[in-house]
Protein backbone atom coordinates (compact mmCIF):
# COMPACT_ATOMS: atom_id res chain seq x y z
CA UNK A 1 0.00 0.00 0.00
CA UNK A 2 1.36 3.39 -1.05
CA UNK A 3 0.87 6.54 0.94
CA UNK A 4 0.63 10.24 -0.27
CA UNK A 5 3.96 11.85 1.21
CA UNK A 6 1.38 15.35 1.40
CA UNK A 7 -1.54 13.69 2.94
CA UNK A 8 -0.26 10.85 4.98
CA UNK A 9 -3.39 9.06 3.42
CA UNK A 10 -3.12 5.40 1.10
CA UNK A 11 -4.14 6.35 -2.33
CA UNK A 12 -7.13 4.51 -2.04
CA UNK A 13 -8.15 6.26 1.60
CA UNK A 14 -7.67 9.52 -0.32
CA UNK A 15 -9.45 8.10 -3.18
CA UNK A 16 -12.30 7.50 -0.83
CA UNK A 17 -12.58 11.02 1.18
CA UNK A 18 -12.43 12.20 -2.47
CA UNK A 19 -15.63 10.76 -3.57
CA UNK A 20 -17.07 11.31 -0.19
CA UNK A 21 -16.06 15.13 -0.60
CA UNK A 22 -17.67 15.11 -4.03
CA UNK A 23 -21.02 14.08 -2.68
CA UNK A 24 -21.19 15.92 -0.02
CA UNK A 25 -20.39 18.94 -2.61
CA UNK A 26 -23.18 18.32 -4.25
CA UNK A 27 -25.59 17.77 -2.14
CA UNK A 28 -24.27 21.26 -0.67
CA UNK A 29 -24.91 23.20 -3.59
CA UNK A 30 -28.47 21.45 -4.24
CA UNK A 31 -29.73 22.28 -0.87
CA UNK A 32 -27.92 25.91 -1.26
CA UNK A 33 -29.86 26.49 -4.80
CA UNK A 34 -33.16 25.43 -3.15
CA UNK A 35 -32.53 28.12 0.04
CA UNK A 36 -31.68 30.46 -2.58
CA UNK A 37 -34.88 30.07 -4.61
CA UNK A 38 -36.47 29.90 -1.07
CA UNK A 39 -34.64 33.58 -0.22
CA UNK A 40 -35.81 34.62 -3.35
CA UNK A 41 -39.69 33.82 -3.29
CA UNK A 42 -39.46 35.30 0.57
CA UNK A 43 -38.49 38.50 -1.26
CA UNK A 44 -41.11 38.37 -4.25
CA UNK A 45 -43.60 37.84 -1.59
CA UNK A 46 -42.69 40.55 0.74
CA UNK A 47 -42.29 43.21 -2.17
CA UNK A 48 -45.79 41.92 -3.61
CA UNK A 49 -47.79 42.46 0.10
CA UNK A 50 -45.65 45.08 1.80
CA UNK A 51 -42.62 47.00 0.23
CA UNK A 52 -43.77 47.43 -3.30
CA UNK A 53 -44.07 51.56 -2.47
CA UNK A 54 -41.50 51.38 -0.45
CA UNK A 55 -38.66 53.18 -2.11
CA UNK A 56 -35.12 51.37 -2.37
CA UNK A 57 -36.15 48.76 -0.19
CA UNK A 58 -38.95 47.93 -2.49
CA UNK A 59 -36.63 47.79 -5.78
CA UNK A 60 -33.32 45.89 -3.08
CA UNK A 61 -36.15 43.27 -2.23
CA UNK A 62 -36.94 42.57 -6.21
CA UNK A 63 -33.03 42.85 -7.00
CA UNK A 64 -32.53 40.08 -4.40
CA UNK A 65 -34.80 37.76 -5.66
CA UNK A 66 -33.44 38.32 -8.93
CA UNK A 67 -29.71 37.18 -7.91
CA UNK A 68 -31.13 34.59 -5.58
CA UNK A 69 -32.25 33.05 -8.47
CA UNK A 70 -29.62 33.74 -10.97
CA UNK A 71 -27.37 32.06 -8.73
CA UNK A 72 -29.12 28.75 -8.37
CA UNK A 73 -29.73 28.67 -11.89
CA UNK A 74 -25.90 29.03 -12.30
CA UNK A 75 -25.49 26.43 -9.66
CA UNK A 76 -26.04 23.55 -12.26
CA UNK A 77 -23.55 24.82 -14.50
CA UNK A 78 -19.79 23.58 -13.64
CA UNK A 79 -17.62 25.92 -14.80
CA UNK A 80 -19.14 28.71 -13.16
CA UNK A 81 -20.19 26.90 -10.06
CA UNK A 82 -17.39 27.94 -7.33
CA UNK A 83 -18.16 31.77 -7.96
CA UNK A 84 -22.17 31.13 -8.14
CA UNK A 85 -21.18 29.42 -4.57
CA UNK A 86 -19.21 32.15 -3.54
CA UNK A 87 -21.97 34.67 -4.76
CA UNK A 88 -24.31 32.41 -3.09
CA UNK A 89 -22.93 33.08 0.20
CA UNK A 90 -22.02 37.17 -0.26
CA UNK A 91 -25.92 37.62 -1.23
CA UNK A 92 -27.81 36.29 1.46
CA UNK A 93 -25.21 37.70 4.38
CA UNK A 94 -26.08 41.23 2.41
CA UNK A 95 -29.49 40.85 2.93
CA UNK A 96 -28.81 39.64 6.80
CA UNK A 97 -26.86 42.50 7.90
CA UNK A 98 -29.69 44.99 5.87
CA UNK A 99 -32.39 43.50 8.15
CA UNK A 100 -29.48 43.15 11.09
CA UNK A 101 -29.87 47.43 10.20
CA UNK A 102 -33.17 47.69 9.29
CA UNK A 103 -34.04 46.48 13.13
CA UNK A 104 -31.76 49.27 14.42
CA UNK A 105 -31.69 52.85 12.92
CA UNK A 106 -33.18 52.25 9.77
CA UNK A 107 -32.22 51.13 6.06
CA UNK A 108 -33.12 53.90 3.20
CA UNK A 109 -35.80 54.92 5.48
CA UNK A 110 -37.40 51.40 6.34
CA UNK A 111 -36.98 50.18 9.82
CA UNK A 112 -38.55 46.66 10.65
CA UNK A 113 -40.46 46.33 13.18
CA UNK A 114 -41.18 43.36 14.99
CA UNK A 115 -40.46 39.60 14.15
CA UNK A 116 -42.62 38.48 11.24
CA UNK A 117 -43.42 35.11 10.08
CA UNK A 118 -41.81 35.94 6.54
CA UNK A 119 -38.49 37.60 8.30
CA UNK A 120 -38.01 34.01 9.81
CA UNK A 121 -38.34 31.83 6.21
CA UNK A 122 -35.98 34.65 5.14
CA UNK A 123 -33.87 34.32 8.17
CA UNK A 124 -33.93 30.10 7.75
CA UNK A 125 -32.89 30.26 3.79
CA UNK A 126 -30.75 32.39 4.24
CA UNK A 127 -28.77 31.17 6.74
CA UNK A 128 -29.13 27.43 4.81
CA UNK A 129 -27.92 29.55 2.06
CA UNK A 130 -24.73 30.64 3.49
CA UNK A 131 -23.81 27.40 5.46
CA UNK A 132 -24.86 25.10 2.76
CA UNK A 133 -22.59 26.54 -0.01
CA UNK A 134 -19.63 27.81 2.24
CA UNK A 135 -19.73 23.76 2.75
CA UNK A 136 -19.91 23.04 -0.82
CA UNK A 137 -17.20 25.69 -1.16
CA UNK A 138 -14.85 24.15 1.68
CA UNK A 139 -15.40 20.80 0.34
CA UNK A 140 -14.28 21.69 -3.31
CA UNK A 141 -11.03 22.77 -1.62
CA UNK A 142 -10.49 19.72 0.13
CA UNK A 143 -10.85 17.78 -2.40
CA UNK A 144 -8.45 19.93 -4.24
CA UNK A 145 -5.89 19.42 -2.41
CA UNK A 146 -6.36 15.70 -1.91
CA UNK A 147 -6.39 15.25 -5.87
CA UNK A 148 -2.73 17.34 -5.80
Amino acid sequence: MTTDAATGMSHTRARAATGILAVFQVGAYVLGAVMLVAEGAVHIQQYISLLHRVSWIGPLFLANAAASVVIAISLAFGRIRQIAAFAGVVTPVLALGSLVISYGNGLFGWQEGGFRTPVAVALIAELGAVISLAGGLTARAARGKLDS
